[in-house]
């Protein structure tokens, strides 16, 4: 592509970026990989609109500069993103919820953490009632993520699995609860007691 006009740069980058993250083997990149990457391909684009893209337009953690913005890329560092994996998907999860660091201190069901008018905010349904909390992400990983609330208070959310929950959680229930073979049964079993699902 020899226009700059006709290169959809956020779709352009995104596709650079994914190609670095499968070659590597990680899901992490840095700046300067992704604009050598693109410019190796189209010679003729800005560098300053693709470190722009990454950093700013489509990066989830970043200051709201533009009036549109997309949750492409989270910044780990200073030069180091990864693609912004959302914590909630179409897999029902049930989550361990320790807050300031004491251990299990909730179960979270049905977790959505979402942004509007510049506001995070994580809402769920802890077995009785519904719960939501302003604040914002701090650590995301494959198994959870870590909340600070506008409070102050630290809200660790790891996804429960059926050792944990026989470890800790078991004797603390009261009434019958099944034994589980797997994760997914102990949280399916939770979002039908629970929420009806």
């Amino acid at each position: 592509m020899s226009n700059r006009q006709q290169v959809n740069y956020r779709d352009e980058i995104l596709a650079a970026v994914h190609v670095i993250v499968k070659r590597k083997g990680r899901n992490e990149f840095e700046v300067k990989e992704v604009v050598n990457h693109m410019l190796n391909k189209y010679p003729t684009l800005n560098e300053s609109t693709i470190r722009t893209h990454i950093t700013s337009r489509c990066c989830v953690n970043a200051n709201a500069n533009h009036a549109t913005t997309y949750d492409d890329y989270e910044r780990i560092e200073r030069g180091l993103y990864r693609l912004y994996l959302p914590m909630y998907s179409d897999e029902r999860q049930l989550y361990f919820v320790d807050v300031n660091t004491r251990n299990n201190n909730l179960l979270a069901l049905d977790v959505q953490v979402e942004k509007n008018d510049g506001k995070v905010r994580v809402s769920f349904y802890d077995t009785n009632r519904d719960r939501g909390f302003f604040g914002e992400v701090i650590v995301r990983e494959e198994g959870g993520f870590v909340f600070l609330t506008d409070k102050r208070q630290v809200m660790t959310f790891r996804v429960a699995t059926m050792e944990e929950f026989n470890l800790i959680w078991r004797r603390q229930i009261e009434g019958s609860v099944p034994d589980f073979r797997t994760d997914e049964e102990l949280h399916g079993w939770y979002y039908k007691q629970f929420l009806g699902e």
